[in-house]
């Protein structure tokens, strides 16, 4: 008898259809370790055609590590579930091909067994899907343009290179099953002299708060004291940020937990520089790794990287603090990543948000997965410590 696996796959599509893609996990049933990781654009198509296309290429990945393996499939599409597992017909025309060409690959009858499970839970591969779409360089070809689906061929994806889509959202305020709800607050942390001078500020120099950081940080814990709600405190590891959060905990009466994943992005060899420096010393390599989440900065991370070990740190969070309200404290990029996880939108999005010092956003979580943004980039709060030019 073969091992046990577990498979989950996602399909993401931006528009149905629109530009399309699918993610796969294979994991070990009794360890939880990640075997095997697949993800690929797939052109202009539906929703389905990528939910169906992601099971493919898990199943292809699992029998490849053993053909004898007994599998357990966990998606969150109740169609591909329910179709697969013989409960539903396929009715789609589209779908049919796909069908049979999952049914194909599973050895023997009983060898494959189905699950769904909510979007929450599928969080890896929706992850992965969303990733590879991300990649603005990749070329999107007509899915259909023969009448056939095409299944683009995959290739593994680091963990680091490796968020969100499913059923269609809920209408948040209409629904009466929301069940528990998880509020990240998100602060960022207070003004340093890197943020006077206009510096790329990642990892390599972490200044402490300026004196007028130090007043913003207070000013934001006694904005969080008087409206409630906070119940767990969790910062980046960087000074900036501790210090931030420690104004908030003492005034609170809290402790505050580091996640090492939420620290800023890492601007490599042009950290401490401004942006003009930064232009004048790398030249086009600036603008390619503005336009491009693939590309890192010598010596550092690139966008797709931040995006992924943030998305880590979330779904840690979310698991750990079910139901709570949880402070967030950690930088604009890291910020910038959670708030376009919130929101479902294409990585390019983190250029287009402002996010001043000490500045507080919203962010609600459901417990079918579905998100709501309730603030972004509050600051009335800061009074006499707010910077006259909003920055």
């Amino acid at each position: 008898m073969g091992r046990r696996l577990v498979v989950e796959a996602d399909g993401a599509a931006r528009g149905n259809p629109g530009p399309a893609s699918y993610g796969a996990v294979v994991r070990d049933a009794d360890t939880g370790e990640v075997l095997a990781e697949r993800a690929a654009t797939l052109g202009v198509t539906t929703n389905n055609v990528a939910e169906y296309s992601g099971l493919i290429a898990a199943l292809e990945a699992a029998y490849s590590l053993d053909p004898a393996a007994q599998v357990e499939v966990r998606m969150d599409s109740k169609l591909v579930i329910e179709q697969m597992a013989g409960r539903w017909s396929v009715k789609h025309e589209n779908l049919k091909p796909l069908a049979r060409q999952a049914r194909g690959l599973i050895p023997a009858p009983g060898q494959v067994s189905w699950t769904w499970i909510p979007r929450a839970e599928n969080a890896h591969a929706d992850r992965l899907a969303n990733l590879v779409l991300d990649r603005e360089d990749a070329p999107v070809p007509s899915a259909e343009a023969t009448g056939e689906i095409r299944i683009i061929s995959a290739q593994p994806l680091s963990k680091e290179v490796a968020l969100e889509t499913g059923p269609p959202p809920k209408i948040l305020g209409w629904a009466t099953d929301l069940g528990h709800v998880t509020t990240l607050r998100l602060l960022r942390h207070g003004e340093t002299p890197h943020t006077i001078e206009k510096r790329f500020s990642g990892t390599r120099f972490d200044p402490p708060l300026s004196e007028r950081g130090q007043g913003q940080a207070r000013a934001a814990a006694k904005h969080l004291a008087s409206i409630g709600g906070t119940d767990v405190i969790v910062a980046s590891p960087l000074q900036r940020a501790r210090q931030t959060a420690q104004a908030v905990a003492d005034e609170l009466g809290l402790k505050v937990v580091v996640d090492d994943d939420l620290r800023e992005c890492d601007f490599g060899d042009w950290d401490g520089l401004t942006f003009a420096e930064a232009r004048a010393q790398a030249g086009d390599a600036l603008s390619r790794w503005l336009s491009n989440p693939e590309i890192a900065p010598p010596g550092g991370e690139s966008l797709l990287q931040l995006a992924a070990r943030v998305a880590e740190a979330q779904q840690r969070i979310l698991n750990e603090h079910v139901g709570r309200g949880v402070l967030i404290v950690a930088h604009v990029g890291s910020i910038k990543m959670l708030i376009r996880e919130a929101l479902g939108a294409p990585i390019g999005t983190i250029h287009r948000l402002q996010l001043s010092p000490a500045a507080l956003c919203t962010v609600r979580w459901y417990a079918d997965g579905n998100s709501a943004m309730h603030a972004f980039n509050e600051t009335a709060y800061l009074g006499e410590w707010a910077r006259v030019d909003g920055s």
